[in-house]
């Protein structure tokens, strides 16, 4: 009988934080905002972490979890960023990269059915990589992308809207809005400046919503092997992400999620001479093929859902995913099963 007060006071001790860090289990976010980022593995962290022969922690390294997905999908073993990206959002592993994928119902349309707005920053993608190509999938694609607020960080079409970070944004769902900045090699606004301008306005248009920002830009720069470009893009989405885990820190209701796709192995230097000439001039670094995995970091409201490992396609039910609230949830975790 003498033991009943302590097993009462063990019985009810409560998890308080995760990654020996302060957290809250099991609330629902109302604030998404992920980062889909194409090239990006962990050790290409290094590039800012050990730059001009420091040690500093990057907020790429502050986070309560991290996660690892397998990239590959019913047909290919190393699947295409967009691909990756596609069943990130869709839960759906069978992506073709055709109208088919079309099909599929994106996350947002899931959310939107509960009072979320969703908002898309899409920079440095290639026509096949846009989500806009689903434009040309017909009333499938339409449906796919309805009720998306969409900028694109890219050199504007003739006669399309656009906008500047300095100026008054246009929000507008279902039109496409293009950077101002940008021409046909480079763009004069960074994505940080962009992202923090869009999304701080965005965020008021309603109480519940997610921002996405899909980045194709530094993967571009590894494959081109240019690292001084792929350094300069990696810092300035380090920015951006500083941006978002700052409102995280403030709001116990915010998800911040980074994903990757396609994730290429960098075989940095290992000796203080090769990374000083890597530091001057980008030599001595070599890019390998994708990975077979890709990195998943996530911190705030739910986050606790994406440590450990899991398929690509799971990403999706892990935003979904959680103790029963509101009726957003897929299904009702049960810890005991």
């Amino acid at each position: 009988m003498k033991w009943l007060p302590l097993l009462f006071i063990l019985g009810c001790a409560q998890v308080t934080s995760l990654n020996l860090k302060k957290h809250q289990f099991g609330i629902l976010p109302t604030k998404i905002i992920w980062f889909q980022i194409a090239g990006l593995e962990e050790d290409q962290i290094a590039m800012l972490r050990f730059q001009d022969n420091g040690e500093k922690s990057t907020s790429f390294e502050d986070n309560a979890c991290i996660g690892k997905a397998w990239s590959y999908n019913l047909y290919d073993i190393r699947t295409k960023a967009e691909a990756n990206f596609l069943a990130q959002m869709t839960g759906k592993k069978n992506i073709k990269l055709n109208c088919e994928d079309a099909e599929n119902r994106p996350i947002w349309s899931y959310l939107a059915t509960n009072g979320y707005n969703t908002g898309i920053l899409e920079i440095g993608s290639t026509q096949k990589q846009s989500l806009v190509s689903l434009n040309q999938c017909g009333e499938k694609g339409l449906v796919f992308l309805s009720s998306l607020y969409f900028w694109l960080k890219k050199e504007p079409v003739p006669g399309s809207q656009t906008y500047h970070y300095t100026e008054q944004i246009p929000f507008n769902p279902n039109q496409l809005v293009y950077d101002k900045t940008c021409g046909a090699k480079s763009c004069g606004s960074s994505i940080s400046e962009d992202m923090n301008a869009i999304y701080s306005i965005f965020e008021k248009l309603s109480y519940k919503n997610m921002f996405i920002v899909r980045d194709f830009s530094y993967l571009a720069a590894l494959e081109r092997k240019d690292f001084v470009k792929a350094r300069d893009i990696l810092r300035d989405i380090e920015r951006a992400y500083r941006i978002a885990l700052d409102t995280a820190e403030k709001n116990s209701d915010r998800l911040i999620l980074l994903t990757t796709g396609d994730s290429r192995f960098v075989d940095m230097p290992d000796q203080g001479k090769q990374w000083f000439e890597f530091e001057k001039n980008g030599s001595n670094v070599q890019t390998k093929r994708a990975m077979l995995t890709n990195l998943v970091l996530a911190s705030g409201a739910r986050s606790e859902n994406f440590c450990g490992m899991y398929e690509n396609a799971q990403i999706f039910e892990r935003i979904l995913t959680g103790p029963k609230q509101q009726g957003l949830e897929f299904m009702l975790i049960n810890p005991f099963k």
